[in-house]
């Protein structure tokens, strides 16, 4: 019985994870468009895919989308999300690094390495935590195993 709940808990731990991940980099999105396109309304106009070749605009977008993508994929119990989130940090924190951006504390939501830093931790610590599958489940389950296969 008490193996059911460490699965229960660590299911909810890696779903609060995953949604700091969704929050973190939806914010990153909304921070690099709101810098660089002047709106999010701008998103999916022409004038995005003008400044797709400046890096200071697409490393923090891609991360963002990334880390997105990633946040969604371990909310949903599927496998690799923590590893795309994981990408996604790297890419925006990598890359402000190479842009000579420095880690400021005034403005601690406004600075896209500490956003990409936390958005890496997050990824990374949940990369750590175990992922509850239907075959663990079925150490605590009372009912049979049934394969579906007819044995004669």
């Amino acid at each position: 019985m008490e193996r059911s709940r460490e699965n229960r808990t660590g299911k909810g731990m890696r779903r609060i994870f995953a949604l700091m991940l969704i929050a973190t980099s939806g914010w990153l999105l909304y921070q690099t468009a709101n810098t660089h396109l002047g709106g999010v309304s701008h998103l999916f106009s022409p004038q995005m895919t003008a400044q797709l070749n400046d890096l200071k605009f697409a490393a923090p977008a891609a991360g963002a989308l990334l880390g997105l993508l990633g946040g969604l994929t371990v909310f949903f119990n599927g496998p690799g999300g923590a590893a795309l989130a994981m990408i996604g940090g790297l890419v925006v924190a990598g890359f402000t690094v190479t842009l000579k951006q420095t880690f400021e504390l005034d403005h601690i939501l406004d600075n896209e390495m500490a956003v990409g830093a936390t958005m890496l931790m997050l990824a990374v610590m949940t990369a750590s935590m175990t992922r509850v599958t239907r075959d663990s489940r079925a150490e605590y389950d009372d009912r049979p195993h049934a394969s579906g296969r007819r044995i004669y």
